[in-house]
């Protein structure tokens, strides 16, 4: 498989180089693909969105894929049913995915859904993102409805665009769409959270085109094509990207200062990745501590580990937290992640500040290699001195002589 990152006419960043080492880190810290249970509600059919709670620990949103009405599955991760929540003021054309972000008021998270499917490329109207914000209950079967649901209207630069993976920063509420395509081009649309959130709910708003990512699928593996995305999530400290395709889960390293944009852009590596059916649903934990995937049908033949018409599958990848830095190092870390906000607007975090505390340690070894030139330099003019010096005593002895 190839995978090239491209950057669209005009575009002003550059990725760093070092983020390449950087992935290769990320993915060490990945554990085996291990089930957790299988999906109990009957109705939850066509799994096509996951995405972990933020206010109830343990809890994950699901939903269907089209042809579903306006509803949320609440579970946990080995598939127990803990209710059906309608979504007030929210239509269900294509819902694709669903994500996690920050919420209208500050400090408030809220659930992203997705509706931007468009198989035929029909919406010229555009795609719907939908914000709603959690139960204050947390889930235990009953269900019920979600209400204060806000909308927006998008639409892509390049006409209508068939889509299934949702990315919200968890720092800026920043949205970004990544195309589903055959081909493996899928283009990266973004939507700022100052432009989106003050947009005129009865005017479509048009998106960003900001690059491309290139996919190229193994045809010698079973199932759907490993080049078309159907699903991403972003680490809940921002420090990571995870996008699925059919075949293959990527996953992307943020830097300090970058946006969700420029990691998309940047080298990723493989993370494990289950066999399933047909792989539409991702969700990285609560804690950043492991991430889940489901399949959206089973297939009436045996594919990996499922058997013939089994419920959807919930699996789940241990992440391992970063190596640890010097107690030193780390205190300085912790100070300025509690004290410092980067120019970007992205809330400093624990993995970034590491990565911030890596630029002083480089900062301070700059300052002591001056030193030593210096010192160098100094022992050089003084040898220089005492040639000088024995080179006009010689001459000084020959003429006496």
């Amino acid at each position: 498989m190839i995978i090239l990152a491209t950057c669209s006419p005009g575009a002003a960043w550059a990725v760093p180089d070092a983020l390449a080492d950087d992935a290769a880190d990320l993915c060490s810290r990945f554990g085996v693909v291990e089930a957790t249970g299988t999906v109990a509600s009957p109705e939850l059919v066509e799994l096509s969105g996951l995405a972990a709670s933020r206010a109830h620990p343990g809890v994950v949103w699901a939903h269907n894929d089209s042809g579903d009405t306006a509803r949320l599955f609440a579970v946990d991760t080995s598939g127990r049913d803990l209710g059906t929540y309608t979504v007030s003021g929210a239509r269900a054309v294509d819902w694709e995915d669903i994500a996690v972000g920050p919420g209208e008021a500050p400090g408030t998270s809220a659930l992203y859904i997705a509706d931007i499917g468009d198989n035929r490329s029909e919406r010229v109207d555009g795609v719907t993102i939908y914000r709603v914000p959690e139960p204050d209950a947390a889930p235990d079967g009953t269900g019920g409805s979600l209400s204060g649901t806000a909308a927006v209207t998008l639409v892509s630069p390049r006409g209508p665009d068939d889509a299934e993976a949702l990315l919200v920063d968890p720092a800026t509420g920043d949205l970004v769409i990544i195309t589903k395509s055959l081909a493996g081009e899928s283009h990266v649309l973004t939507a700022d959270a100052p432009v989106w959130t003050t947009a005129p709910a009865d005017a479509p708003m048009v998106m960003v085109d900001a690059g491309t990512i290139h996919v190229q699928a193994d045809f010698g593996l079973p199932g759907l094509p490993g080049s078309m995305v159907t699903a991403a999530d972003v680490a809940p400290d921002g420090s990571f990207i995870l996008v699925r395709t059919y075949q293959y889960i990527l996953a992307f390293p943020r830097g300090v200062d970058q946006t969700l944009v420029q990691a998309l852009l940047g080298t990723p590596c493989f993370a494990p990745a289950p066999l399933e059916p047909q792989g539409e649903a991702l969700a990285i934990s609560a804690s950043g501590d492991a991430y889940l995937t489901a399949s959206e049908v089973q297939r009436p033949i045996d594919i990996g580990d499922l058997p013939a018409g089994s419920a959807a599958v919930i699996r789940r990848v241990r992440i391992d937290p970063p190596p640890s830095t010097p107690t030193t190092a780390t205190t300085t870390a912790a100070t300025a992640t509690a004290t410092t906000t980067p120019a970007s607007g992205t809330t400093s975090t624990s993995t970034l500040g590491e990565r911030t505390s890596t630029s002083t340690s480089t900062s301070t070894s700059t300052s002591t290699g001056a030193w030593l030139w210096i010192i160098a330099g100094f022992m050089l003019v003084v040898a220089s001195g005492v040639g000088w010096w024995r080179i006009r005593r010689h001459r000084s002895v020959r003429t006496t002589r």
